[in-house]
């Protein structure tokens, strides 16, 4: 299979007798392993998972570790780590394990914890995540492991040993191409969210029917989605433009949207959070028909 190398290097005075301490050496690389496996295991369908072998040797400055796996890439890891990642499936289709590595270590080091406000399918295999007024677009597989409480424990562990004094950079390069670099004031971005921001966020199109209007548009609408109720916020701008302009709604009226569906878990209770992306239609309520008593 082609392989694509690629290398991440630890440094700093700590590194310059070519030591690490074994604990916390060996989280950071099962840290990594479990990343790796989780975006290929998610990028086949589960049907294939990454696995890393180590051979070592030493660099002026830092730690060099090769780190062998066969699959869709050879990837260079920790003060030179090498390691061939096993795509096993379609190799053309997934490209190499940096498309996809690289994205999501880039996307936790700008938003952290932050929660998107929206999330919009693009349709051609990517998303747009909005953080308020940044907007940035991701592969749909680096959005779904993003999402993943353990991977982002596992990536955090990957760059935990920066925490350490004298250990100051993350880097991955590929050919000599600095990739994404993380630095010891990256960290505290990578620390994963509480088991309070947890969540599971879904987006489908469906009916839902007014029972409760609220004109201040950051309250939430409650609607019928068949036998449930949901409470909603509106995010959608042209509809809020509407309704500030007074386009008549009423209880009753049925919109047909897309609706995010974000789950979490907070005091051990699951907890559902809708938000309204778009209002693709809008059905005025049935009108009530008079009976024709004479008939």
């Amino acid at each position: 299979m082609p392989k694509t190398n690629f290398t991440v290097k630890y440094d700093g005075d700590a590194l310059a007798n070519h030591e690490m301490d074994v604990a916390i050496l060996a989280p950071a690389l099962m840290g990594m392993q479990k990343v790796l496996d989780a975006l290929v295991t998610e990028s086949t369908e589960g049907e294939y998972r990454a696995s890393l072998k180590i051979k070592g040797n030493a660099k002026a400055g830092s730690i060099e570790i090769e780190l062998v796996t066969q699959a869709i890439s050879n990837m260079k890891l920790l003060k030179d780590i090498i390691v061939d990642v096993f795509s096993y499936r379609d190799v053309v289709a997934l490209a190499t394990i940096t498309t996809l590595l690289v994205p999501l270590l880039a996307l936790i080091k700008k938003f952290g914890r932050r929660k998107p406000t929206k999330v919009e399918d693009m349709g051609d295999g990517n998303v747009k995540i909005y953080f308020d007024s940044d907007i940035t677009i991701v592969n749909n597989h680096v959005y779904h492991v993003y999402n993943n409480f353990e991977v982002r424990e596992a990536a955090y562990k990957a760059v935990k040993p920066l925490e350490q004094e004298g250990i100051d950079s993350f880097v991955i390069y590929e050919k000599s191409k600095k990739l994404v670099e993380v630095n010891k004031e990256d960290v505290s971005r990578f620390v994963p969210p509480s088991v309070a921001d947890r969540m599971l966020v879904s987006e489908e199109i469906t009916f839902l029917q007014i029972v409760t209007i609220k004109f201040n548009m950051n309250n939430k609408w409650q609607f019928t989605q068949g036998d449930s109720v949901i409470n909603a916020n509106i995010i959608d701008d042209d509809f809020i433009a509407k309704v500030r302009n007074g386009v008549p709604f009423q209880d009753g009226d049925i919109l047909k949207v897309k609706l995010q569906k974000e789950q979490y878990q907070e005091k051990g209770k699951l907890k559902t959070n809708y938000k309204i992306l778009e209002v693709l239609d809008h059905q005025k309520a049935a009108q009530q028909q008079p009976f024709d008593f004479d008939s």
